[in-house]
């Protein structure tokens, strides 16, 4: 989003998250970095950072502490003042249209939102379809919200999803 809590720009709340996100090994994390650096937005020494299974990334930015990831790490991490019906709202809609959605929070707020969407590759529409072609039903199983991997699914042709799953459960599913 573009205003952050307590009036911090767009910029700002990039530059918190890009710095937390390039400590991470996940694919998100290095979609947020590249559009925090074409955007000349420096990323921050970043302490204390841990990446948090199934839910995103902690670390200590500028002396205070941080969260980005899913709504399952917001939730845990309890912000005294947390997301109100407008931003879950948008949210949603995001998500609706592919989007993850990766929140950006301290211990007292939610500071701010950023949505990172796949770009769907041609190939993997033509793999789904001789798949189908071949009798085999396509399964999704994946971390990302259920609304988030409809969009997908519906978009390549794939037959059923299994969303919002930890890593460590991927195995028995």
């Amino acid at each position: 989003s573009k205003e952050g809590a307590r009036g911090r720009s767009g910029e700002e709340i990039l530059a918190i998250l890009a710095s937390l996100e390039s400590k991470s090994e996940h694919p998100i994390a290095s979609g947020i970095v590249a559009h925090a650096k074409l955007n000349n937005i420096v990323v921050q020494a970043v302490e204390k950072f841990e990446a948090i299974l199934g839910e995103g990334v902690s670390g200590v930015v500028g002396g205070l502490e941080y969260f980005a990831g899913n709504r399952r790490l917001v939730s845990r991490v309890g912000p005294i003042s947390p997301m109100g019906p407008m931003l879950e709202a948008q949210i949603a809609l995001q998500e609706t249209e592919g989007k993850t959605v990766v929140i950006l929070t301290s211990k007292s707020e939610i500071l701010g939102t950023v949505a990172v969407a796949d770009a769907i590759k041609p190939e993997a529409i033509e793999a789904v379809a001789q798949l189908h072609r071949r009798g085999i039903k396509v399964v999704m199983l994946t971390g990302d919200h259920k609304n988030t991997a409809q969009f997908i699914a519906k978009q390549v042709g794939i037959d059923d999803v299994v969303a919002e799953v930890m890593p460590q459960d991927k195995l028995d599913k």
